[in-house]
């Protein structure tokens, strides 16, 4: 961390130790991506209707039905547990890529604008639940772009400092 500390640090002329490390994180950090995407898919669907029923639940549904889908909307608990762990866990995710993506060769306007669109699309996913059990299930429609954006995000996030690192970069004469 000193080392980020230093004007003009870039990530690219870190020890090789150092990139090793960051390297092995990043990529833990994509097959975690990974199976949170499936987790997500099998879920919730990135459908509207999937999205509004998982989260809304599906009062027509017949005994069996009810059985292999949520009949009743997701309980006040459940939500607050799951909102709770992400934005804990994901705060702390997106501020660490964020930091290493400020020690990239990569112009300030670029990072502001993915900060900001990292930032709110991952707030807004976990704010849409809540939007679509207690307020409509038409909220479900920006479910799946907001997931979409926000994972697109985070590969970038974690692609771009793996660039950085390991690309091979042309010397200034």
């Amino acid at each position: 961390m000193r080392e980020a500390a230093i004007p003009g640090y870039r990530l690219s002329r870190s020890k090789r130790s150092t990139r090793i490390l960051t390297t092995l994180g990043l990529i833990g950090l994509l097959i975690g991506l990974l199976t949170s995407v499936g987790i997500t898919l099998e879920k919730t669907g990135l459908s509207p209707q999937h999205v509004s029923r998982y989260y809304r639940g599906d009062e027509g549904a017949d005994a069996l039905d009810a059985i292999m889908v949520a009949s009743q909307a997701r309980p006040l608990g459940e939500l607050l547990e799951v909102t709770h762990l992400h934005v804990m866990g994901g705060s702390i995710l997106l501020f660490l890529l964020c930091h290493l993506l400020s020690v990239c060769d990569v112009k300030d306007s670029t990072r502001t604008s993915l900060y900001l669109v990292s930032f709110i699309s991952f707030i807004t996913t976990f704010t849409l639940p809540w939007l679509i059990v207690y307020v409509s299930g038409n909220f479900s429609y920006l479910f799946g772009p907001s997931v979409i954006i926000l994972l697109i995000s985070l590969i970038i996030l974690t692609v771009v400092p793996l660039f950085e690192m390991w690309a091979p970069r042309k010397r200034k004469a």
